[in-house]
């Protein structure tokens, strides 16, 4: 006789292993079993038709019957036009109604009785008692996937057994839903009470089903029922609103809006750089005039789309165009031009000089603003710019690179600070302060500038050479794999026409004394020609003394240094002067503020002698600082202002005036 189900003895017996071997093999591979009472105990055993090939094949052998013919014996029958009869079913009637039939119903009514036929024939096929097969359902073992449509309910043993009864003898119109269409929870609600929930339920503030209530009754007037206004929030405010209003338009786009996967096989090489900055997780340092500082770098990244390929990279203090534009020659030098560059909206981007008018174009319903006349980088390289939705990282892939990097690279250093507070050991504060009384660690343990960057390019060289990628279209290959698998071109620049590129570009005013620019004259002969017209100035980010000068529409016209010989300046030590100009600026003013604001209440010394002598009435002169005067005090007179100061014990009231009294010093 032909069993459906065999425990792991029966199956050890078969396969001449033990059973715990066949137990361990059974958890590790996922076999269908289900328990079954015995001996006052719990006994698992298998279900035969879902074992492996191999199990099957030994299970034929004890009982010398084909494979075939038991794999047939032990499936499923195909009856979906047929009732479904369970041998284990007292087999009671549902009684007489009236059933309408199935093309009356609405289409949501035919989807749930639909999904109960499903259950009750999942029911037959698994081999299961009802109340086995109840447990395993309602514990999300047996037909998940039923139960998720059918909003995640579950069936007790009663309403089983009835669906059963009624599909015997109704078929599918028998589990069509009777309930009737009262309009919804909270039917008893008119529009106006509906509105003032939404008002305050959907509040920023999230205030609970009983605070809406208590402000439905205090300030509307409006006497609710608690089950009435928790059952219409529950089942008629659709979730997805509830969680915009409550948590806000980034939860909501994370968690509900929908968004394309995007299929990476269907770029190429070069076809797309992704561009982004990202913050190192660790304590480096800085040298500046007044000594090292402590610093938290920044990288900024150039990925190829398609391989996930690091093409660039500059790792700086602050990002900014000058940055990306190193990481963008160093991706041209070593692999050439790509056909578009994606960004995201940070200015550095949106910079004139990197993407031209290419922000503008792309963010601007009613028309794009005034033309900057500036050329741009990336028109010079022949790359289209795409920029992304603002806030939304998520459709930059860079980002999840940006994580990977953070475990790989940023964690290797002993000054790792995390990437927020959560992920920050309490001893990196070490490393920027103090921590429990131990001292901040000494600057020189923290990496310079130029070692990170040393660190990195090594770095980068691993992650392109060897790192074996598991994301989308990689097939657990290395970026350079992929990279140069789907590589169809290489574009380059000519050798004669780079110098022009790496360039910072602004529209400037011939003067008879040159171009001024920053402090900087740059001047040529030729110039003179040209006085008051307005050209493009480029100057090279690696050495502000040499410039090329460009008219309007792109033509060349002259090479200029500076007048004043400043050559072999960086764009970045121009721009750290200016900062540093502009902090000692503000410092000056805050001081002199407070030392003006001071002076307006303080007399200086001059003032400070007049108002020291006193002149008397009787033409007597009071030094302020002599011992008489020490001994004196103010007086007021009836009409409020102060007399002479004279000595306080003693005092003479004369005849011709009664109402004034003299003071005089004694002796």
């Amino acid at each position: 006789m032909i069993s459906k189900w065999l425990t792991a003895k029966e199956i050890a017996a078969m396969t001449n292993r033990t059973d715990r071997a066949i137990r361990w093999r059974a958890d590790k591979e996922k076999w269908t079993s289900r328990n079954e009472k015995s001996n006052g105990g719990d006994l698992k055993i298998y279900q035969v038709i879902s074992l492996p090939e191999d199990v099957q094949t030994a299970y034929a052998a004890s009982l010398a019957i084909p494979l075939q013919e038991l794999q047939n014996q032990l499936a499923p029958k195909e009856q979906h036009d047929k009732k479904v009869i369970l041998v284990n079913h007292s087999a009671r009637s549902g009684g007489e109604e009236q059933v309408i039939p199935m093309e009356a119903a609405d289409s949501n009514k035919r989807r749930i009785a639909n999904l109960r036929v499903k259950i009750i024939r999942a029911w037959d096929d698994s081999g299961m008692s009802a109340p086995e097969f109840l447990y395993e359902y309602n514990a999300g073992k047996t037909a998940a996937d039923i139960r998720a449509e059918l909003g995640g309910k579950t069936i007790c043993q009663a309403t089983l057994y009835n669906w059963l009864a009624k599909y015997q003898n109704h078929d599918a119109a028998g589990l069509l839903p009777k309930y009737k269409d009262r309009g919804g929870h909270g039917a008893s609600l008119d529009k106006q009470a509906k509105e003032l929930i939404w008002f305050y339920y959907l509040h920023k503030n999230k205030l609970s089903v009983a605070q809406v209530i208590r402000k439905l009754e205090e300030k509307e007037k409006i006497a609710a029922s608690e089950p009435v206004v928790y059952r219409y929030i529950q089942h008629e405010i659709p979730q997805s609103v509830k969680d915009y209003f409550r948590k806000g338009a980034k939860y909501f786009h994370d968690h509900y809006e929908s968004y394309i996967k995007i299929d990476y096989s269907r770029y190429y090489s070069m076809q797309m750089a992704v561009y982004d900055h990202k913050t190192l997780d660790f304590a480096s340092r800085i040298e500046k005039a007044d000594g090292w500082h402590r610093a938290r770098l920044v990288l900024t990244c150039i990925l190829d789309k398609r391989s996930r390929k690091i093409l660039g990279w500059w790792i700086d203090e602050t990002p900014s165009t000058v940055t990306i534009i190193r990481a963008t020659r160093m991706m041209v030098e070593k692999y050439g031009c790509p056909d578009s560059g994606q960004f995201d909206n940070g200015k550095d981007f949106t910079s004139c000089w990197f993407t031209g008018d290419a922000w503008n174009e792309q963010h601007n319903t009613f028309g794009k603003r005034e033309r900057t006349m500036v050329s741009c980088i990336t028109d010079d390289l022949g790359m289209a710019s795409h920029f992304t939705e603002a806030y939304h990282g998520q459709s930059k892939h860079i980002e999840r690179a940006f994580g990977f990097f953070a475990q790989s690279f940023d964690k290797s250093f002993e000054s790792y600070l995390g990437s927020n507070t959560s992920d920050r050991h309490d001893v990196s504060r070490t490393y920027v302060g103090s921590f429990d009384g131990a001292p901040k660690r000494p600057i020189e343990e923290l990496p310079t500038l130029e070692e990170t960057r040393e660190l990195f390019a090594k770095y980068a060289e691993w992650y392109n050479g060897k790192w074996r990628h598991s994301g989308d279209g990689m097939n657990n290959k290395t970026p350079d794999e992929v990279f140069y698998e789907n590589l169809h071109t290489r574009r380059d620049i000519p050798a004669d026409f780079a110098k022009y590129i790496w360039t910072r570009r602004v529209i400037k005013t011939v003067g008879r004394n040159g171009i001024e620019d920053g402090g900087n004259s740059y001047f040529t002969k030729e110039m003179q020609g040209i006085v008051g017209d307005q050209v493009e100035l480029r100057v090279n980010i690696d050495d502000i003394g040499s410039a090329y000068i460009f008219d309007l529409n792109g033509k060349f016209l002259y090479e200029a240094e500076s007048r004043f010989k400043d050559s072999g300046i960086t764009e970045e030590n121009v721009r750290a002067i200016r900062k540093a100009r502009k902090e000692a600026k503000k410092h000056l003013d805050k001081y002199k503020e407070a030392i003006d604001l001071l002076g307006k209440d303080r007399p200086t010394m001059l003032e400070e002698l007049r108002e020291n002598k006193k002149i008397l009435s009787g033409g007597i002169t009071w030094d302020a600082d002599s011992p008489a005067a020490s001994s004196l005090e103010m007086r007021k007179v009836a009409g409020g202002e102060p007399i002479t100061p004279v000595p306080a014990k003693r005092r003479l009231l004369l005849p011709t005036d009664p109402g004034v009294e003299l003071l005089y010093a004694e002796g």
